[in-house]
């Protein structure tokens, strides 16, 4: 029988915050302008203010969007003078932070420190993490709260019996995943819970003041959403929803979606199938938890199979209680399968001198022969920045240095540790070459910076100062959220508002009809980013309009 040897727990979570530092530094979430999605975000958090509980996006409510995330990193931007780029990543991987401390002690708990440090492992370093978790979103925020709900049920009520602190506090966190990620929060939370009626029978559980007291909390955050939206509703021209049931990639992700979640999990996907060995089960001395997570893993994997979203980020609520039960599972799982999983070390090996190539390949490698096998959509200049070469000598020692390490120790490293190095290894190829690559694409920076020239030199007052008017044209979230101007977005420029404003400032693909106005186009002719024709429209008032108003 496979037994692996033990390292100290001290080690073990200083492996893992360096690393930590290493995956998610300032180095990963501070060079880039704003990246897809993020430009929603961006706009939510500039234009939110604790006078109004609605989020907007250029003056339109959003249906879907929730106060907590879009507060904290405006909170970040205004108060603490954090760029909103960094606000909006720097709160995704905080929580994500939090969620691997959360998970070390729910694992740890009954179970042992390595299997705390093999679930804050997981949890931090797997490919969905690395990749959604640099770029700013709520759903690491939601989450985490989801998480702290579902461990609060079990330690609190069924492992405690204390109901009447295990109700009310699951509530308190199911609003904040509720004002950070919606209704799927409380769904994820209560559909699970119906495949546990078993654990939770009884009435002593619900017939007590805690339990009356979670509902009369949670009906009532679910009312107080209701009634703003109603009346924003009411109130507004129109609203925006973002990423519906109308996705048209919806049959795609359907049918791929356990094909993809393997990749997603990558590389813990080796160990993540343990804990629903039939075999290991049959010999868990704890079975009422892992019973529990169970439950939550597989009714949660479902619920995302039937909703999914196309950008992978719902994923976030999965690894969770899934990092949790490997951790439990793991010294079950490595005294009947560690013979075969310490063979990944070999491989770790050869991927580190991979990674090596690969590096000195993106800096050093012929661009004809680079776009030749691969599609370049951006250039190779990123090379020439004087800061790259250092970068890319410390990248390819400290991948050497783990090279040696798990050379020399093959026969005794664990295997969690080897699939935690082959995560670091390829966050700091990403970090090296893809980051500074994918950070090239200023276009929304450069769109917005020369509206934002033209504005002002043509007003002769600061950006902050102008009210910059939207229509018929595309979103432009994130390139007007560069002008540094107020947005307004209007159906159309029939709707622009009765101001004194002797000029306006319109922004269209095409020419605004409404006579009230004489427009002067303030673009060039040849102003087509991204291939398609806008134009800045000054509009003053005619003669007519202002005989009218003496």
């Amino acid at each position: 029988m496979y037994r692996e040897s033990n390292i100290s727990p001290w080690f073990g979570a200083l492996l893992i915050a360096g690393a930590f530092v290493l995956m998610y530094g300032a180095w990963v979430i501070f060079p880039r302008e704003l990246f897809r999605q993020e430009c929603i975000y961006a706009v939510q958090s500039l234009e939110f203010t604790l006078k109004n509980p609605m989020v907007t996006v250029h003056g339109i409510p959003v249906r879907n969007a929730y106060p907590i995330y879009p507060a904290l990193c405006s909170f970040l931007y205004r108060s603490l003078g954090i760029s909103m780029e960094t606000a909006l990543r720097l709160v995704t991987v905080f929580f994500i932070a939090a969620g691997s401390v959360l998970v070390y002690f729910s694992a740890a708990s009954g179970h042992g420190k390595r299997a705390g440090l093999v679930g804050a492992a997981m949890y931090s370093s797997t490919l969905l993490m690395l990749d959604k978790g640099v770029s700013g979103s709520p759903q690491a925020m939601s989450a985490f709260w989801l998480l702290a709900a579902q461990m609060s049920l079990f330690y609190f009520g069924l492992r405690r019996s204390q109901w009447n602190l295990a109700w009310p506090l699951c509530a308190l966190l199911l609003m904040a995943g509720f004002f950070s990620g919606g209704f799927l929060v409380i769904t994820l939370f209560l559909v699970p819970v119906f495949f546990l009626r078993r654990l939770i029978a009884g009435r002593a559980k619900y017939r007590n003041w805690g339990f009356l007291a979670a509902l009369f909390v949670v009906l009532l955050g679910c009312l107080g959403k209701f009634a703003i939206q109603w009346n924003m509703e009411r109130t507004t021209a129109g609203t925006l929803f973002f990423r519906g049931f109308t996705d048209p990639d919806y049959l795609g992700e359907f049918l791929l979606y356990w094909f993809r979640l393997p990749l997603r999990l990558f590389p813990w996907s080796f160990i993540a199938w343990i804990p629903f060995c039939a075999a290991l089960q049959r010999i868990d001395n704890k079975p009422l938890f892992s019973k529990y997570l169970r439950v939550q893993i597989i009714v949660t994997a479902f619920i995302l199979w039937l909703i999914p979203q196309g950008d992978g980020r719902e994923l976030f609520y999965l690894p969770g209680a899934l990092s949790i039960l490997c951790g439990v599972y793991y010294e079950l799982g490595m005294r009947r399968f560690g013979e075969g999983l310490r063979k990944l070390a070999p491989a770790a090996e050869y991927m580190a001198l991979l990674v090596i190539m690969m590096i000195a390949i993106g800096i050093w490698g012929e661009e004809k022969l680079l776009a030749k096998c691969f599609s370049l959509g951006l250039s190779l200049n990123f090379r020439s920045a004087p800061e790259l070469l250092p970068t890319a000598l410390l990248a390819m020692a400290a991948l050497a240095g783990i090279w040696v390490i798990l050379r020399s120790m093959r026969e005794r490293m664990p295997v969690w540790i080897v699939l935690f190095s082959i995560s670091l290894m390829g966050s700091i190829f990403y970090s090296t070459i893809m980051l500074r690559y994918q950070a090239q694409d200023n276009s929304k920076g450069s769109f917005g910076r020369t509206i934002r020239e033209v504005l002002q030199r043509d007003s002769g007052v600061s950006s902050t100062g102008i009210t910059l008017y939207k229509t018929g044209t595309e979103s432009l979230y994130g390139e007007l959220f560069y002008t540094g101007t107020k947005v307004i977005h209007l159906p159309s420029a029939d709707h622009l508002p009765d101001t004194q404003a002797r000029v306006v400032y319109l922004i269209s693909s095409e020419f605004p009809q409404n006579p009230k106005w004489s427009w002067t186009n303030l673009l060039p002719e040849n102003f087509s980013p991204q291939g398609r024709r806008y134009m800045l429209w000054r509009g003053k008032r005619n003669f007519q309009e202002k005989f009218k108003e003496k």
